[in-house]
């Protein structure tokens, strides 16, 4: 048994009405998962479960389906030590600290995404890779940036949280790990 770390992509006010994160949790508990808890209302959640990435990957999506969200809702999911590695990196230190919801940080469904592009990126921001995701500083904001809407057509499909969001999950999964004894 290990715990992991779900994402769902593309979760916000229109899904919530299809399926609550409440409804997510039963259902992925009925389903035979251990302790399945979700953070924030943005369709993150940390459970045990044994089984490959692949297959926990899969089950989810599943669950997602049943419940009524289409293909492009789909699940991301990395295992606790995958995505405290990311966070322990900390590739902008300065940014973590003085501006954490400005940094992006994307999860893609691929295990090689496609990152060539980033060498030849003159935008605003600052990028950095960790393994198979990206850190993105915003520095003036999210909203004012044309990236977000580019890096899924360049580097394949994804999903992104915000450093505080990475920080809590990696919280939450490492006292599961903890009280579990894994």
């Amino acid at each position: 048994m290990a715990v992991f770390v779900v994402l769902l992509r593309a979760i916000g006010p229109i899904t919530h009405k299809i399926m609550s994160m409440a409804r997510w949790r039963d259902a992925v508990s009925r389903t035979g998962f251990k302790e399945p808890q979700t953070y924030l209302a943005t369709g993150n959640m940390i459970v045990e479960a044994s089984g490959s990435l692949h297959e926990i990957t899969q089950s989810m999506n599943a669950i997602v389906r049943d419940l009524g969200l289409p293909e492009s809702n789909r699940a991301i999911v990395r295992n606790a030590e995958q995505v405290r590695t990311v966070y322990e990196a900390n590739p902008l230190p300065e940014a973590a600290i003085s501006r954490p919801s400005q940094m992006g940080v994307y999860f893609f469904a691929a295990d090689r995404p496609e990152f060539g592009w980033i060498k030849e990126y003159k935008g605003p921001e600052e990028l950095r890779v960790v393994g198979q995701h990206l850190i993105v500083d915003y520095g003036g904001g999210v909203s004012q940036s044309k990236l977000p809407s580019m890096i899924e057509r360049w580097s394949g499909l994804a999903t992104a949280r915000n450093w505080n969001t990475l920080r809590g999950l990696v919280e939450r999964s490492t006292n599961q790990q903890n009280r579990q004894g894994l």
